[in-house]
């Protein structure tokens, strides 16, 4: 395992509650690749994970009568966050007890502030406009930007043990940018059906027009031809944006190595989509796109194939090394 101690073996009985939650969750990304972090990122990223974690549940489970509490309980977090950035402790009393354990992470890693509230204006965004779609790919971008790419800020940070040098890099900060709007936008397109049944829309108007989508059998989670198509449409722009993160750390090989965590997310999420692809993207049949084991084999290939330097091309994916890499050892929500 890549520096200090790792392995999920490791985490005592209170640790392992969470982690068995996450593992739990609907066809959660991020467990297999946790593992292959050192304890304390791991522990890090666990803490953040959780606060951002229970805000979006806040919104998740609210109905349209409940909306109101949501609201004033995701203002809870923001509180939290203002006190722990005024440089207090944040209390383990609060509506937030998250907080707690968060504020040690955020001194330790120097976690920008504006990181976590785009975050959680992202996700009360949910709290106004649950069934209005965005109106183009300007103003998704927008949304995936403002939680995905804030949350890959964030990991940059932390997967880096808060290195001047690198998030003062420009490549970097790409890196995390494109990447982190990708996978969100992964995350969207997985989700149409788990979406539509809690009456939301995400997809842009601009490509229902377009591919001829009517919002009404999306919410009716029914599989059309049409929605084949756009489908296809988002998962161009989602290979286009891994592309072009990896082309932006192609001449920086060391700092890709210390990303192996992003590298599997990457690897893993293409690998579902193009799982999706292969069933006519049907994302409104049940069961996993990709199985367990198969997560694992795309975790442990790539974590293999980086501390061998082997697949750090900028095309580099799941079954599609760059030139002169080695092949993979084994030929899907955050």
């Amino acid at each position: 395992m890549p520096g200090g101690q790792s392995g999920l073996g490791t985490l005592g009985g209170h640790e392992l509650g969470f982690w068995h939650k996450l593992r739990l969750r609907s066809r959660s990304n991020l467990y297999f690749a946790l593992a292959f972090l050192p304890r304390h990122q791991r522990e890090a990223f666990r803490d953040v994970y959780r606060f951002l974690r229970s805000a979006d549940d806040v919104v998740d489970e609210a109905g349209a009568a409940e909306r109101p509490a949501a609201a004033r309980a995701l203002a809870s977090f923001s509180d939290e966050l203002s006190r722990i950035y005024a440089g207090g402790a944040a209390s383990v009393a609060a509506a937030v007890p998250e907080a707690a354990r968060l504020s040690a992470v955020i001194r330790r890693f120097g976690l920008p502030r504006r990181h976590f509230d785009a975050i959680l204006a992202g996700i009360a965004r949910d709290l106004d406009d649950r069934a209005t779609p965005h109106a183009d790919w300007a103003a998704l971008a927008a949304y995936c930007e403002a939680i995905g790419s804030s949350l890959g800020h964030l990991s940059l940070a932390l997967f880096t043990d808060g290195d001047p040098a690198v998030l003062a890099d420009p490549a970097a900060a790409t890196y995390a940018h494109d990447l982190g709007l990708a996978l969100q936008l992964a995350n969207i397109l997985r989700d149409v059906g788990e979406d539509a049944a809690r009456g939301r829309i995400y997809l842009p108007v601009e490509d229902l027009v377009r591919f001829e989508v009517d919002p009404a059998s999306l919410l009716a989670r029914r599989m059309t031809p049409a929605f084949a198509r756009l489908a296809a449409h988002e998962h161009g722009r989602i290979r286009e944006l891994i592309a072009s993160a990896r082309a932006a750390l192609a001449t920086r090989p060391a700092l890709r190595r210390r990303l192996v965590v992003a590298e599997i997310w990457a690897d893993v999420y293409l690998a579902q989509l193009d799982a999706l692809a292969a069933r006519g993207w049907d994302v409104f049949a049940p069961g996993p796109t990709l199985r367990k084991r198969r997560k694992l084999a795309l975790a442990v290939s790539r974590w293999v194939r980086t501390r061998l330097g082997f697949g750090l091309g900028p095309a580099d994916g799941p079954g599609q090394a760059s030139a002169g890499a080695a092949p993979p050892i084994a030929s899907h929500r955050a």
